[in-house]
C-alpha cells in the first residue's frame, strides 16, 4: 500500500452507522466519474472503518486544487449546478426505479450471477447519482470564501458577516426535514379539528387508527412521501408506528402555534434574504453566486433523496447475498463489488477477511480503483491519523450555524437517544442527521466531530432550526461527558468546556 504521511491529508468528515457499501463507491465515483460533470476529479480519497465509525480523508494539495478549480468554473457559469440538480433527478430516477425492480424480483431462486450482475448495476448507476454531487463537498469550502469576499467588501464585522452569509445561503424549502416537518405539521392541525381522529391518534391504537379510513390515509400518504428521510445509509426508514408516535408528541404542544412558527420563520426567511441582497446592492453576478450555494445544497438533497430511496429497495439484494453465502448484511456490506463476483460465482470463502475489515480496516480510493488494508498495517495508520487528545478542554472546528449557546452536553450518537435531549441543551455527536430533528428543535446548539461544510446535515439542521454549530472538531465526544457546560461558538468555531 502506498505510504501514508497525516500532514498530507485533510479530515473531511467522521460518521456512525457506517459500512463500505456503498460509500467506497462514492469515493471512487470522485475520484474518476466527478470529472464528467465539473471538470475536475479528485487524487485519492481514505476511509476509515472501525467497527460502525466511518472516517474520511482527502490529499490535501488535490482537494485545494479541485475546488479551487471548480469554485471558478462557478464563476465563469453560475447555473453549473441548477443544471446539474436537473441531471440528478434524470439519474436518481433511474436509480430508484431499477432498485425497486431488482428488490421485487430477488427471492431464493435468483441465481447467484444475476444477483451479481445486479450489484455492478446498481454500482454503475450510483457513482452516477453520486458523481454528480460529490463536487459539492469538494468546492464548498471555495466558494464560501468568494461569497465572504463579496459581504467583506461591504461589511465589516465578522458576526454580521456570518449571520448574512448565513441567511444568503440558506434553502429552507428543499430541506428534506423543513418539508416533512410542514406536512406533518399540516396533518397534526386536520386532526386537531376533528375531536374522533385525535383521540384515535391519542390512544395509539395502530388497529383502530387503520380502521379509519380518513385517518388511515393521511398517514399511509405521509409514509409513502417520507419513509425514506430516516434511511441515512443503515439508518431504519420512517414507519407508520412512527409517524403516529410524532403526531402524538406534536398535538400535545400546540400544532397550531408550530405550523404558524414555522411558515412565519420560513417566509422571515425569504423577506431577510430579499432585504439583505437589497441592502448590499448585489450586482448580477453577485447574486448567481450566492444562488449556485443554494443551488448545491439543492443538490444535496436531491441526492439524500435518491440514494435512501435506492439503498431500502435494493435491501431484498443484499439480504439474499447474505444468506446463500452465510454472512450477516453487515458483514456483505465489507465487500467490495469484485469479491462479491469472487464470493457468489467463484465460492470463495471470505469471511475472515469481511471480519477484518469490521474490525478496522483502510479504503484507499484513487482514480485506479480501491485498495483495502486490514491488520497491524492499518492500526498503524489509523494511530496517526485519528489521535484523541483526552486532556482537552478546548475544540476548533468549522463554524456553520452562527450564534453563540451556552449548556449542558448531551452525547447522541444513535437516533434512538434523541429523548435524552432537554430544551437548552448542547447536542455532541459525530453527525446528526434528519432523524434527530425532534431533539435539534429542543437544542442550544450542535456539536459534531465529523461533517464537511455548510452543505452538510448538521449544518443544513442547525441553520433551519436557528442555533450555533461547529464541525469537524474531531474527538469532542470521547472527551466531554452528558452534563459537561460547553460554549459554542459558531462564529469562530470554537467549542470550549466550562465546566
Amino acid at each position: 500500500m502506498t505510504k501514508h504521511t497525516q500532514g498530507d491529508w485533510m479530515m473531511m468528515s467522521q460518521r456512525q452507522r457506517m459500512s463500505p457499501f456503498p460509500n467506497y463507491m462514492s469515493m471512487e465515483s470522485v475520484c474518476k466519474e466527478m470529472k464528467k460533470f465539473v471538470g475536475v476529479n479528485l487524487k485519492d480519497v481514505l476511509l476509515f472503518f472501525k467497527g460502525n465509525m466511518m472516517f474520511a480523508f482527502q490529499d490535501s494539495k488535490a482537494h485545494e486544487q479541485a475546488g479551487q478549480k471548480i469554485a471558478s468554473r462557478i464563476e465563469k457559469n453560475p447555473l453549473m449546478y441548477r443544471r446539474l440538480v436537473k441531471q440528478e433527478e434524470i439519474f436518481g430516477n433511474k436509480l430508484v426505479k431499477f432498485t425497486k425492480l431488482a428488490g421485487q424480483q430477488t427471492n431464493s431462486k435468483t441465481s447467484n450471477r444475476r444477483l451479481y450482475e445486479w450489484y455492478t448495476q446498481y454500482e454503475k448507476m450510483y457513482k452516477n447519482v453520486y458523481a454528480t454531487y460529490g463536487s459539492v463537498w469538494t468546492m464548498e469550502d471555495h466558494l464560501v470564501a468568494k461569497l465572504y469576499d463579496i459581504v467583506h467588501k461591504r461589511w465589516q464585522d465578522g458576526s454580521k458577516i456570518s449571520n448574512t452569509l448565513n441567511s444568503l445561503t440558506k434553502q429552507p424549502l428543499a430541506m428534506v426535514a423543513t418539508i416533512e416537518r410542514q406536512a406533518i405539521l399540516k396533518m397534526a392541525v386536520k386532526i386537531l379539528s376533528s375531536s374522533g381522529l385525535l383521540k384515535l391518534v391519542q390512544s395509539g391504537s395502530l388497529e383502530n387508527i387503520k380502521k379509519n379510513k380518513i385517518l388511515h390515509k393521511l398517514i399511509s400518504t405521509h409514509e409513502k412521501n417520507f419513509f425514506w428521510i430516516t434511511r441515512d445509509y443503515e439508518d431504519p426508514i420512517l414507519t407508520y408506528d412512527d409517524i403516529v408516535k410524532k403526531l402524538q408528541i406534536i398535538l400535545k404542544e400546540d400544532p397550531v402555534k408550530q405550523q404558524k412558527e414555522l411558515n412565519d420563520r420560513l417566509s422571515g426567511d425569504l423577506r431577510e434574504r430579499k432585504k439583505l441582497e437589497k441592502e448590499l446592492k448585489l450586482n448580477k453576478k453577485e447574486l448567481a453566486l450566492f444562488a449556485s450555494m443554494r443551488d448545491a445544497a439543492n443538490l444535496k438533497e436531491q441526492r439524500k433523496k435518491f440514494v435512501s430511496q435506492s439503498l431500502y429497495y435494493f435491501d431484498p439484494v443484499l439480504n439474499e447475498i447474505s444468506k446463500r453465502l452465510f454472512l450477516t448484511v453487515k458483514q456483505v456490506r465489507f465487500f467490495r463489488t469484485s469479491d462479491v463476483y469472487e464470493a457468489l460465482v467463484k465460492n470463495k470463502d471470505l469471511t475472515s477477511e469481511l471480519n477484518e475489515r469490521f474490525n478496522l480496516s483502510v479504503w484507499h480510493s484513487s482514480t485506479n480503483g480501491t485498495k483495502v488494508t486490514v491488520g497491524k498495517e492499518a492500526q498503524k495508520i489509523f494511530d496517526e491519523f485519528c489521535q484523541v487528545d483526552k486532556n482537552a478542554s478546548e475544540f476548533t472546528g468549522m463554524p456553520v450555524s452562527p450564534g453563540v449557546a451556552r449548556g449542558p452536553a448531551k452525547i447522541v450518537l444513535n437516533p434512538n437517544e434523541c429523548d435524552k435531549v432537554n430544551k437548552g441543551d448542547i447536542i455532541v455527536s459525530v453527525q446528526v442527521v434528519p432523524s434527530f430533528s425532534t431533539a435539534i428543535i429542543k437544542s442550544a446548539g450542535i456539536v459534531c466531530d465529523g461533517g464537511h461544510g455548510i452543505t452538510s446535515h448538521p449544518a443544513t439542521l442547525s441553520r433551519e432550526a436557528g442555533v450555533p454549530c461547529v464541525i469537524q472538531t474531531r474527538f469532542v465526544r470521547e472527551v466531554v461527558k452528558d452534563g459537561d457546560v460547553l460554549e459554542v461558538d459558531g462564529y469562530k468555531g470554537i467549542v470550549k468546556i466550562i465546566k
